[in-house]
């Protein structure tokens, strides 16, 4: 299986609730392959949550002035 589609593959599982064991269970790719594809997802989640974060603090801070 090709990286890319084992990635979303990955993000599809999560975002349906599987967690990460149950979701490299179903994928059934070899272990470094799924376990680089593991932290780039957790890698791009954590970015895209500091990025929500600061959306949030900028119009928090707008609805104050």
């Amino acid at each position: 299986m090709e990286h890319h589609h084992i990635g979303v593959q990955l993000k599809q599982l999560l975002k349906r609730g599987y967690s990460i064991t149950d979701a490299k269970k179903l994928l059934k790719a070899p272990l470094d392959i799924s376990e680089k594809t593991i932290r780039e997802v957790m890698a791009d989640n954590s970015s895209e949550q500091k990025a929500l974060l600061s959306q949030r603090n900028q119009a928090s801070y707008a609805m104050r002035l």
